[in-house]
């Protein structure tokens, strides 16, 4: 009976002390975090460890420190024997994740963030949707849609509307995002600039929205190939054709332009202009490629074009 009693009362001294050790081991570690020892707060963790080795509580304070200190493959360490030896411990692990991670990302530090974002997703699949709209609403649409690609389309959308409610060269910014994010887009908008191009005057302006045009798919050429015939046009005064006149390779060509006052201009392809009259002569390097301008309204120019090698033969 007395041996009883004392194997009773070592037992409950036992459980006592180690209690008091736990404790004592906790409160140390507790307060060395407080001062950012986390050198001695490991230490005091570690030896609770030892104490009691499927300690999860221990092995959870040991993982968020390693956390802290972008130790990525110690924490996964510690938490995962943490989660071992108390599963409840999983979501509380990846909200520790989230956490640090939305400060990351706040400090402008990406790609600790999206490790961090990784991390979070790992241990709690679940946060993955919501990781996703929440990055998309604070535009971070880049990692945005590492988790959720079908905010692709939504950001093509978004940047396109954003493109059509700015006028001139303003626009391609905004439709280049959208090009980016999808292609959904790229054939309204190739055929906006081509209507953009075509209603500029100066080839300088022209050939700026043409190549913007080219970003978004492939364009027509700019000119076209006549081949012996008539031909006749109507511009207002003002306009010029929308093409360049050009003939193809090889013919003997013999070419004449004419209309009732000759009240129009060549552009040469050269940047050469000439006023067209009965008697001029075309020089050789205007006439290889050139638009027509008219000075005054002309509702019909003419032109004839002939091949003399078939005459010769």
């Amino acid at each position: 009976m007395f041996r009883t009693i004392i194997c009773t009362l070592a037992a409950i001294f036992l459980i006592s002390t180690t209690s008091a050790l736990a404790e004592d081991n906790y409160t140390k570690a507790e307060n060395f975090i407080k001062i950012g020892r986390l050198g001695d707060a490991i230490q005091a963790l570690e030896a609770q460890i030892a104490l009691k080795s499927d300690d999860a509580r221990a092995y959870f304070m040991l993982g968020d420190i390693y956390l802290r200190t972008n130790n990525f493959a110690g924490a996964d360490r510690e938490f995962q024997a943490a989660i071992t030896f108390r599963s409840a411990y999983r979501s509380e692990v990846a909200k520790k994740y989230h956490a640090l991670a939305l400060a990351s990302l706040q400090s402008r530090e990406m790609e600790t963030a999206k490790r961090l974002f990784d991390g979070a997703i790992k241990w709690d699949g679940n946060l993955k949707s919501q990781i996703a709209k929440s990055l998309f609403d604070n535009g971070q649409y880049e990692l945005a849609i590492l988790y959720n690609p079908g905010f692709r389309e939504s950001l093509a959308d978004k940047f396109y509307a954003k493109g059509e409610a700015v006028a001139g060269v303003g626009c391609l910014s905004h439709y280049r995002e959208a090009k980016k994010y999808s292609a959904k887009h790229n054939e309204a908008v190739k055929e906006k600039l081509l209507a953009i191009a075509k209603s500029k005057f100066e080839e300088k302006d022209i050939t700026f929205w043409r190549e913007a045009a080219a970003e978004f798919g492939k364009i027509p050429p700019d000119y076209k190939i006549y081949q012996p015939g008539t031909y006749t046009f109507s511009l207002k005064a003002g306009e010029k054709t929308d093409h360049w006149i050009t003939f193809r390779s090889g013919i003997l060509l013999e070419l004449s332009i004419s209309s009732p006052d000759y009240q129009y201009k060549l552009l040469g392809y050269n940047g050469k202009v000439i006023k067209d009259g009965e008697d001029v002569v075309y020089p050789d390097d205007i006439m290889d490629k050139f638009k027509i301008i008219a000075i005054t309204d002309q509702p019909k120019i003419t032109m004839v074009v002939k091949d003399n090698r078939v005459s010769i033969k």
